[in-house]
């Protein structure tokens, strides 16, 4: 009787495992197909199924972007699956944590909704982040898509808040709350799926960098973000604050940025609320253990919209007033053609999705904005503003074919060309 019990149990634990197993590959819908295609976004008409309405939109658009990873969709990579291989934590981090949501864009439920068998099945045109969810991809061992190089994928360092000529390097050794924040905040982001660079490493390996010389800049965070090798930059600024009958309490302020332009991507500050200790790194922990995925779900957000537009860069090109004989609404003295004409049909090709706008100008002033590239596809690497710089100073030194001289000068955001 024993014996018939413990295989009945066997066989009851193998079928409810393989039912989990099952509905763990048969929940998403496999019926996307490709609506449109622009640039680095896809547009799919998908099917989710769910007991409730809200939930079967969630599952359609999940169910896009599982058949764009291991069923294919025709149109889009050949028809070939994105992923070569699935891996357990990748899809329990993509789909029930809901990182999937990172890589949805503007989505509108299509067609008449039909009940199933108790459930609602309905259909969605959804906008996919293409090329982000394939950068995502690569970022998972075992799991990327092999032509999309690790090189394209963004990375990250946190750094602590330091205040102008302060000493980063003392304020680190310093100051153990801190040190330890900075190594446990960039632990968290890792395991967020984010490639990370460790700010203590660096610092240690660094000991003879004028960035970390009392004294040595005038805004120590500036000139730290503009050498740090990463694409976005995380500020960590952490204070104890004494409560009293021997309480204490931690504050957290995280602000993330793309270093290029110091755009702000999120910023939040976490609490560790009160406890009766003043142990700051016990308390430190307490706030960082605060940090919701909301967070980085917003930072994500906001970087995959700058990878789909490109970063705006303004530019301002003046005549300097020893230039009397000409200006902006003369021909180029290469071509002869109108040099505005010129000018602009450059940046309509080597400006990202052709975005920009020059119509703030005259004749001896040239106020533009242009959305330029994370990534330089041709190459495989990061598009800087220098890249963007050194490109516009070869086509200006072309058309003033040699009679005058531009100078490019980078300031913050932007940059500023004087014509000498």
């Amino acid at each position: 009787m024993r014996k018939s019990k413990v295989i009945v149990f066997c066989a009851l634990w193998l079928l409810t495992a393989f039912t989990v197993g099952l509905y763990a590959q048969t929940k998403y819908m496999s019926d996307a197909v490709l609506v449109s295609s622009n640039g680095n976004t896809v547009k799919l008409r998908a099917s989710g199924q769910s007991d409730k309405k809200k939930t079967a939109l969630e599952m359609a658009m999940k169910s896009a972007i599982y058949t764009l990873l291991y069923n294919g969709v025709e149109g889009v990579n050949n028809g070939k699956a994105l992923a070569y291989s699935h891996d357990k934590n990748y899809e329990r981090r993509l789909f029930e944590d809901g990182r999937y949501s990172v890589f949805v864009g503007e989505f509108e439920e299509v067609g008449d909704v039909v009940k199933v068998g108790g459930n609602y099945r309905v259909k969605v045109e959804v906008e996919i982040y293409y090329d982000a969810l394939m950068r995502d991809l690569n970022q998972s061992a075992g799991v990327g898509a092999s032509h999309v190089e690790m090189s394209n994928m963004p990375t990250l360092m946190v750094v602590p808040f330091a205040r102008e000529n302060e000493d980063v390097r003392r304020l680190i050794e310093n100051n153990k709350m801190l040190s330890h924040s900075v190594s446990k905040v960039t632990s968290e982001f890792s395991k967020h799926g984010y490639r990370t660079k460790d700010f203590i490493s660096l610092l240690q390996k660094s000991k003879n960098s004028d960035l970390t010389t009392d004294g040595s800049q005038s805004d120590a965070v500036s000139m730290m973000i503009q050498n740090l090798p990463t694409d976005i930059v995380v500020t960590a600024k952490v204070n104890f604050i004494p409560r009293p009958n021997n309480q204490g309490e931690v504050s957290l302020e995280l602000n993330a940025i793309e270093k290029q332009t110091a755009t702000t991507l999120a910023s939040s500050t976490f609490l560790s609320g009160r406890y009766m200790t003043r142990d700051s790194v016990r308390l430190a922990d307490y706030a960082i253990s605060k940090v919701k995925r909301e967070f980085f779900t917003t930072l994500q957000t906001a970087f995959f919209e700058i990878v789909r537009n490109g970063r705006e860069l303004s530019v301002q090109m003046v005549i300097d007033a020893n230039v009397d004989d000409w200006d902006f609404d003369q021909p180029s003295p290469e071509s002869g053609e109108e040099f505005k004409v010129e000018l602009e049909d450059w940046l309509a090709a080597n400006a990202m999705n052709g975005s920009y706008d020059m119509s703030r100008s005259s004749d001896k002033i040239i106020d533009l904005t242009v959305r330029i590239p994370i990534w330089d596809e041709k190459t495989g690497r990061a598009y800087t503003i220098s890249n963007f710089r050194n490109a516009l100073r070869k086509f200006l030194n072309e058309r003033l074919a040699g009679e005058y001289q531009a100078s490019i000068v980078t300031l913050g955001q932007g940059i500023v060309v004087t014509i000498k």
